[in-house]
């Protein structure tokens, strides 16, 4: 509470203040150990009761029965008094914390009107919804839920007109203050108003765009979305994908900042998915941080876009996982990470045969076989010129597309146009070389400027700062311009530019609020100005606005903040949000999706809360990424940053438990004892998410290793703390539980335990559910003689999961469904899924679950007469035997009636695991199945 005054508080006084606690709440309130004062992890507040009262109702089993979502919605609200979190205490101390709470509050209510309109709800109240979507719209306008949300509501209540000019609020607002145009989610809901879909008024999620995804788990598999047309590109675009089909496989789209390479890039990607729907196009931007190693250049790749990545060597991992896919990679802005990309590039193009790269980067990367596009400034014309030409120039014709679409301009028809603001725009084109950026900043000044006013920019060129005097002339242009657009923001638009300069990549004007500071509705209004002005660039997920600072302005303004004495302030602020805000939060389809959003910015305060010493916040953020890390089963940052972690002095006992069950789950097994579990529990008390962890993976580890037995008592453990207080990891510990007595042969409980785990997910599975749930199900359906009904759930979960989130099947479901392949005598089917968990994109490289995946394959190539087939088999017995792991009684069958069919041969004596895994990899590869 006293802040950066506690360096002057003597130690009586702060004695003073714990006694006076003590005495007000109790003497448990406060604990007392060799560390100093210690408030024990059982006692709550009313902040802890709404957070997990929110939880429950947005990600929980409750969040599927209206009423009792209702009912969790109005008890968190009703722990609120007034509209501020912490009020009266000084921001300094709490920023980051209310932020994050009030955020989450907007989310219950919006939780709340979603659930007033449920069909499921037994007394649905409609216009209790629409009010509370309308309080929604009145604090942000821009929020686009709330307007989907408000525009059912109203067209439910037979307001069909109402719910049309929510829309049209909404799509002035958005152009006027951002220049863009309503996302894919609300423009849906405005399509079936306009239909009179009777099915409108009672559907459920209106977050759901017409792909189905309301959560992007994989923010690289979605190309960019430019807010308006490109101009002038197109026989570049040609040039890059005439380049391709003459089987290029690396081509570097060179040229000076700000001439549109990210944009061209956009543009390339859109083309390759126009031409061939199935072709798959994954986006990297390496903006973020300058000079990133080979390492965590391709750590950075593999979380972005969803690869698995195994072992210490983080580039090899990133071949292996990319080894047998088809795709195109979009690397922008490689300047950052010159050498590092030219590396990763070497080693994926020599080890993936059919990946191309197509990279932006000032400069190329001068490796074998490049081919370099050459990106020019658009051309510009005469301003005395003749009239036609000064129409016909590219730069002069952005120019004015990008006024009309700020509505300064009446049309872009530039034959609409005067001529003498037709001449004005060709100054200004020329003044500013025709580069792009510079053109859409004077665009976006020009929103509140007459046409006319831009004479200054053509006719006053602005003194360069000393340290630009080195500069080309385009880089010249480029820095005047952008120098020109900060000049004319008002002093508070311009600090929050310099503040918000510290994210690596996009934030929403939440996460811009706890980093700048200030009053909240200040931040917002400096953060749309700054966006209409173009100087952020708007970015959209399927429901979620988010900005993000272009690289050439971030580096000005991070000139700026250094200058200013904030840094150190800003910084902090940085870190303590994105160490907050996610703390203690269960894993969740959002906590997925917006970890891998802001990957690096995560990333970035992890290494600097590293750097100060702030372990406490380090290990937070390390859980955080963890969570995300084993849903896309990335097992090596996850294994090198649990070390680092644990081995900082400062990660409370608590924190240490967490990392320990997060990094067997990389480890896939256990590695404590029975002593050292109990003492992980002693440590865990009271924490039901983590605790019921530390019992899952104590259970699935003793499944492997055959000990029944030892799994029953700890899934026992797990299955009483999730139903205590962890309700969302209930269904995955009845899965769990499922297996296990299947493989017991108590096949009836099996039965009623899959049933029941399916039962507690629902038909909508969550991202989330589809990976921890279902393949353990469908496990323990296997066991139970139950083949078909296992291979059915885990194909058409499989289809939902790329449907509704773009994401391919992890290893392990690839695997679960060779197996019931398998058991319905399908050894095509069979080696196919089993070929995808070895070598393909999703695919496994550790000997213990390659090893699983080795005998499926194995066994799938003897249904087959496959020549390897004995050889594969003897390589995945061998593998997984050194593990120290068991399969089935299911599976082990089908692996024993292989053997018998066509043998078992053993690798070579001396082998390695790292090489039968590299012997299978090649097998597997080469085998078509047949």
């Amino acid at each position: 509470m006293w802040g950066e005054d506690a360096r002057r508080l003597t130690t009586s006084t702060v004695h003073t203040v714990v006694a006076r606690l003590r005495r007000r709440h109790g003497p448990g309130l406060v604990s007392t150990s060799e560390a100093g004062y210690l408030v024990p992890a059982d006692v709550s507040t009313d902040a802890d009761r709404f957070v997990a009262l929110a939880g429950s109702a947005h990600d929980g089993t409750a969040a599927d029965d209206a009423e009792v979502c209702k009912q969790l919605c109005r008890q968190a609200l009703a722990l609120w008094d007034g509209h501020t979190a912490y009020e009266g205490v000084r921001a300094e101390l709490v920023l980051a914390e209310r932020t994050r709470l009030e955020e989450l509050r907007r989310r219950v209510r919006a939780d709340l009107a979603e659930c007033l309109l449920r069909p499921d709800a037994t007394r649905p109240d409609t216009e209790e919804s629409l009010a509370v979507a309308r309080g929604l719209l009145d604090d942000n306008p821009l929020d686009e839920g709330a307007a989907a949300l408000a525009m059912r509501a109203a067209y439910r209540l037979g307001r069909q007109a109402e719910a049309l000019d929510v829309y049209e609020v909404l799509r002035r607002t958005l152009r006027d203050e951002l220049g863009v145009s309503p996302g894919p989610a609300v423009c849906e809901v405005h399509a079936d108003v306009l239909a009179q879909d009777a099915g409108l008024g009672s559907a459920v999620g209106a977050v759901a765009t017409s792909s189905g995804r309301a959560v992007e788990v994989h923010p690289g598999r979605r190309l960019p979305m430019p807010a308006s047309p490109t101009v002038g590109r197109s026989t570049e675009v040609d040039a890059v994908l005439a380049a391709l089909r003459e089987g290029r496989r690396l081509v570097t789209v060179t040229g000076p900042g700000g001439v549109g390479k990210s944009r061209l890039l956009v543009d390339v990607g859109a083309a390759l998915e126009r031409a061939d729907r199935t072709a798959e196009v994954v986006h990297v931007a390496l903006s973020a941080h300058a000079g990133l190693t080979p390492a965590e250049l391709a750590t950075g790749v593999a979380v972005t876009t969803g690869l698995p990545l195994e072992g210490d060597d983080e580039v090899a991992a990133l071949v292996r996982a990319l080894r047998s896919a088809d795709l195109t990679v979009l690397v922008d802005e490689a300047e950052w990470a010159l050498e590092s990309a030219a590396e990763v590039a070497a080693a994926v193009l020599a080890g993936c045969p059919d990946v191309r790269l197509v990279v932006t980067s000032r400069t190329p990367l001068a490796a074998v076989g490049e081919r370099v596009v050459v990106l020019e400034p658009l051309a510009t014309a005469d301003p005395e010129g003749d009239l036609e030409a000064v129409r016909s120039a590219p730069a002069v014709r952005l120019l004015a597309e990008r006024l009309a679409d700020r509505g300064v301009a009446p049309s872009a028809d530039l034959v609409t146009w005067s001529d003498a603001d037709l001449r004005v725009l060709a100054r200004v084109a020329r003044r500013v070389d025709g580069l792009p950026l510079a053109l859409e900043l004077v665009a976006g000044s020009c929103a509140t400027v007459p046409v006319g006013m831009l004479l200054d920019l053509a006719s006053h060129p602005l003194d360069l700062a000393p340290e630009a005097r080195g500069l080309p002339d385009r880089q010249h242009s480029l820095r005047d311009t952008l120098s020109w657009s900060l000049d004319r923001l008002d002093p508070d638009a311009r600090a929050v530019l310099r503040r918000i300069a510290v994210f690596a990549g996009p934030f929403t004007t939440t996460a811009a609020r706890a980093v700048a500071g200030g009053a909240p509705d200040e931040v917002d209004r400096a953060v749309r100005v700054l966006a209409r002005d173009n100087l952020l660039h708007v970015e959209r997920t399927a429901v979620t606005l988010s900005f993000r600072v272009l690289r050439t302005v971030r580096d000005l303004a991070l000139e700026e903040l250094a200058a200013s004495g904030e840094e150190d302030l800003c910084r902090a602020r940085h870190r303590r949000w994105f160490a907050g805000v996610w703390r203690d939060a269960p894993l969740s389809d959002a906590l997925v999706e917006h970890v891998g959003r802001t990957h690096d910015d995560h990333v970035e305060a992890l290494v600097a809360a590293l750097a100060i010493g702030d372990d406490p916040a380090a290990a937070d953020l390390t859980t955080a990424l963890c969570r995300r890390w084993q849903f896309l089963e990335t097992m090596a940052p996850g294994l090198h940053w649990t070390q680092v972690l644990l081995d900082r002095p400062g990660v409370t006992p608590r924190q240490r438990a967490r990392l320990r069950v997060a990094r067997a789950g990389f480890l896939q097994a256990a590695d404590w004892s029975l002593t050292e579990h109990q003492r992980l529990a002693a440590d865990l008390g009271g924490d039901f998410d983590w605790g019921t962890l530390l019992g899952l993976v104590s259970g699935i580890t003793a499944y492997g290793e055959g000990d029944t037995v030892g799994a029953r008592a700890r899934l026992d453990e797990a299955e009483r703390l999730a139903r205590t207080g962890a309700a969302h990891l209930v269904a995955e510990v009845v899965a769990t539980r499922a297996a296990v007595d299947a493989a017991e042969g108590r096949t009836e409980a099996a039965l009623a335990a899959a049933h029941e785990s399916l039962a507690l997910v629902g038909s909508t599975s969550s991202a989330v559910q589809l990976v921890t749930v279902i393949p353990k199900v469908a496990l323990a359906l296997l066991e139970c003689g139950r083949p078909r009904e296992a291979l059915d759930l885990l194909t058409a979960a499989a289809a939902d999961a790329g449907t509704r989130f773009g994401m391919r099947p992890t290893s392990t479901v690839a695997m679960n469904t060779g197996w019931a392949a398998l058991g319905v005598d399908d050894p095509g089917t069979a080696f196919g899924w089993f070929r995808q968990a070895i070598v393909g994109p999703q695919a496994t490289a550790g000997p213990n679950a390659l090893g699983e995946a080795a005998c499926g394959a194995g066994a799938a190539m003897a249904g087959l007469g496959h020549p390897a087939a004995a050889a594969v088999l003897g390589l995945g017995v061998w593998l997984h035997t050194d593990a120290g792991q068991a399969l089935p009684p299911a599976l082990e069958r089908h692996v024993r009636r292989a053997t018998d069919a066509v043998g078992c041969t053993d690798p070579p004596r001396g082998w390695t695991p790292d090489l039968a895994v590299a012997r299978v990899t090649q097998l597997v590869r080469g085998g078509s199945g047949t």
